[in-house]
């Protein structure tokens, strides 16, 4: 059994890096495959480069992101999603890289494992070539590996990432997509809602089929985006029962709003708490404290009840 695999990657300005990542996809030992390549707009040569993989391969169909659509990533997958033909999906971003043998051995699992709704495999992260290892996603050992994911993704932990899924089309099209308002981790928002509904399973393959290429990206991340997006994530998924969320959610107020003295977000965050009932009235008086404690320096001194009023407020 051979059936369609469709391969989405979406790309915005990535001419010099994204021939590897095609080079990757035409290398395939597996060859019944469709690769949709979504362009987010690109001002640099991108589909000069893209132009001569349609000229060689049929198999390789570019589109460019219409304008009623959001940019960004999240929208550039879900078109793909839209326009593809393949029962299996995997997504594949534009500076990333497949072993030659990934979509081989992620058929054949996934034809063994059908009962469930995607397959996890494993992804290394490189600098600069993929003999290069800076890390490796490596398989869950857990007797519940979808309910030990699922925790995992509420404690802001990541077990997997984007292109480690093999997905069935007909899940994807069930839970509408990505969340088209997140520019940062929407991969995990998304594996998140997946997990509350689907059944996932790990590989028991030992070798990595796929590779993040890391980069300095996540360093240069505006504190603004980080939470932005956060907020969209707590709001689609923050809950008053499962503690991992809140831990996560008091973790985003303390290390990113408080540290960086963020109060139109802690406003933001505060109504989002008290609506759902986890933020009492007398917090935002000590998260306020807190604010104007870190503004002017007062954290640094003691006896002046910096940590009590932190102490304080994280009681929730």
């Amino acid at each position: 059994m051979t059936p369609l695999v469709s391969i989405i990657i979406p790309t915005y300005n990535r001419a010099n890096l994204i021939t590897e990542t095609l080079n990757s996809v035409l290398k395939q030992t597996y060859f019944n495959w469709e690769c949709i390549i979504i362009d987010d707009g690109s001002t640099d040569n991108s589909l000069v480069v893209i132009q001569k993989y349609l000229n060689k391969d049929s198999r390789f169909l570019y589109l460019l992101r219409p304008d009623y659509k959001k940019k960004g990533p999240s929208s550039c997958r879900n078109y793909g999603i839209e326009k593809v033909t393949g029962d299996y999906i995997i997504f594949l971003d534009s500076d990333d890289l497949l072993a030659i043998t990934c979509l081989e051995n992620r058929i054949e699992f996934a034809m063994q494992n059908l009962e469930y709704d995607f397959w996890i495999f494993k992804m290394a992260a490189f600098n600069n070539t993929i003999n290069n290892f800076e890390f490796v996603y490596e398989n869950i050992i857990a007797k519940n590996e979808s309910l030990f994911c699922k925790k995992e993704f509420m404690k802001g932990n990541h077990p997997f990432v984007i292109t480690g899924p093999l997905w069935k089309k007909s899940v994807l099209v069930e839970l509408d997509g990505f969340n088209e308002q997140m520019t940062m981790i929407e991969d995990p928002e998304l594996h998140l809602r997946a997990l509350k509904k689907y059944r996932l399973k790990f590989s028991n393959y030992t070798e990595p089929d796929c590779f993040y290429r890391l980069n300095n990206f996540a360093a240069k991340r505006p504190v603004k985006l980080e939470l932005e997006n956060a907020f969209v994530f707590f709001n689609c998924h923050l809950n008053n029962i499962d503690r991992d969320l809140l831990v996560s959610f008091k973790k985003t107020i303390n290390n990113l709003i408080f540290e960086n003295k963020k109060y139109n977000y802690f406003i933001r965050f505060y109504i989002l708490g008290n609506k759902l009932g986890i933020l009492s009235n007398n917090k935002i008086f000590f998260g306020a404290l807190i604010l104007i404690y870190k503004s002017f320096g007062f954290d640094k001194f003691k006896g002046l009840g910096y940590h009590r009023f932190k102490k304080i407020f994280n009681n929730f």
